[in-house]
């Protein structure tokens, strides 16, 4: 599968990049702002993958914000959209995708995939490794094309900031084979996407990335899928490996952070406020916090978002519900989870919140 595209070179280094560089040097002025990961950032990256077998590019996916499908999975918007209003940016476009402006950021994030190249690779997904890869052939374009302005490229990097979303789909696929729970110890396979997350960031920072968003991984273990597949229960065994891989999660962040010179990681709790927001739903506004908004049968997970006869069937009120499909929350949800990574409390984004990390520059309104 080719992981690069040839005859973007022009586009990402064309005299709009010359701008983004002179105004990377303003200040706490965002430049561009790089997405990588799993479902929870793509923005229609498996659209553009040939064969591939996860995607959004149906009704009524993006529903409520588009009206029409982007290939988000969601009805709305992702998080890393509402963190790109903050920061006054447009929504990254898909890396893959023929003529689009990469002057302000780039979404990689592909969903389906892993921090490991085995998840998910029967559906032909882009694993980490390879979006990575993509934006290691992205700096080193602008550092070859512009030598005489390699400072501003670099600034340009510096100031840009990189957000992740990635583990979720790895467990999953993990709970769901026999084979690897028989000859991989829970701890091993913790500690194994761990150590892969590690070496990523390393090397996006050697690429030029300092400045990172990472979510960790969501409390999906009671969502509409695996209470579909366990009577109507959160899978505790999914559970388990998604707080051992978070508590995991911030020492590795910590240890990166004292070795890597001028790296600084914002850890978003997502795990912590889906539980609350699943536990105390009314609180929120939400009065189904079980099924899934787009589907049927079973929790609305039995048939998936898309599938079903009309193939636009979804509840009334998707304001009501956490989920929107089988996994994936809604647009109400997404924007409640970027309200707390612009100006949560370290409880919840931690050390600070993403206002803090860009010293101070004011949200954007919706």
């Amino acid at each position: 599968m080719a992981i690069m595209k040839n005859s973007m070179v022009s586009i990402l280094v064309g005299l709009w990049m010359i701008s983004c560089f002179v105004e990377a040097e303003k200040g706490d002025y965002v430049p561009a702002m790089f997405v990588l990961g799993d479902s929870l950032g793509d923005a229609g990256t498996n659209n553009y993958i040939p064969n591939c077998r996860l995607r959004a590019n149906f009704k009524p996916y993006g529903v409520s914000y588009f009206h029409y499908p982007t290939g988000r999975f969601t009805d709305g918007r992702t998080t890393f959209d509402f963190v790109a209003t903050y920061l006054g940016l447009p929504f990254s476009p898909p890396y893959l995708q023929p003529k689009a402006d990469f002057s302000r950021g780039i979404n990689f994030a592909s969903a389906g995939c892993g921090l490991l190249d085995s998840t998910a690779a029967d559906q032909n997904v882009l694993p980490m490794s390879h979006q990575v890869a993509q934006f290691e052939h992205f700096s080193l374009s602008l550092r070859k094309t512009y030598p005489s302005g390699a400072a501003q490229a670099k600034s340009y990097l510096k100031k840009s900031i990189y957000c992740i979303s990635i583990g979720t789909n790895d467990i999953g696929d993990y709970v769901a084979n026999d084979t690897s729970q028989n000859t991989t110890t829970p701890q091993e396979f913790v500690a194994l996407l761990l150590s892969k997350f590690d070496q990523y960031i390393t090397r996006l920072y050697r690429a030029g990335a300092r400045k990172f968003l990472v979510m960790n991984i969501p409390a999906f273990a009671c969502d509409p899928d695996f209470r579909f597949m366990n009577n109507g229960e959160c899978s505790e065994t999914a559970n388990q490996l998604h707080v051992a891989y978070n508590t995991g999660l911030k020492s590795h962040v910590a240890h990166l952070s004292q070795k890597l010179s001028g790296l600084t990681i914002i850890t978003f709790k997502a795990y912590d406020i889906l539980l609350n927001i699943l536990k105390n739903g009314e609180a929120y506004g939400f009065t189904e916090t079980k099924s899934a908004c787009c589907g049927s049968g079973l929790f609305n997970a039995e048939v998936r978002c898309g599938r079903t006869t009309p193939n636009d069937l979804f509840c009334h009120d998707i304001n009501a519900y956490v989920f929107w499909d089988w996994i994936h929350p809604t647009d109400k949800v997404y924007y409640m989870f970027s309200q707390q990574i612009w100006s949560g409390n370290s409880s919840i984004i931690y050390p600070f919140n993403l206002s803090t990390l860009i010293s101070g520059k004011k949200a954007s309104g919706f």
